[in-house]
């Protein structure tokens, strides 16, 4: 089982507040978590996804950009 971290320690890996992680639950955003006993937790390799997923590559972010404008 992955290691699970408390939503302050998460927030902490995500340089945001814990105020943010809870208004992204509350509009279905961020990453996934889990809700045991009445607590959040998230999963470490869950984190890293979200930041992985998060990355944007400069030089793809231009070519998509000219495409959509000759569109």
């Amino acid at each position: 089982m992955d290691k699970l971290l408390t939503e302050k320690d998460a927030a902490k890996m995500l340089l945001a507040r814990p105020t943010t992680l809870r208004k992204w639950r509350t509009r279905n955003r961020g990453p996934i978590f889990t809700k045991l006993s009445g607590k959040v937790r998230y999963a470490l390799a869950d984190l890293e996804k979200f930041v992985q997923d998060a990355r944007v590559i400069p030089s793809e972010r231009k070519r998509r950009r000219r495409k959509a404008v000759r569109a």
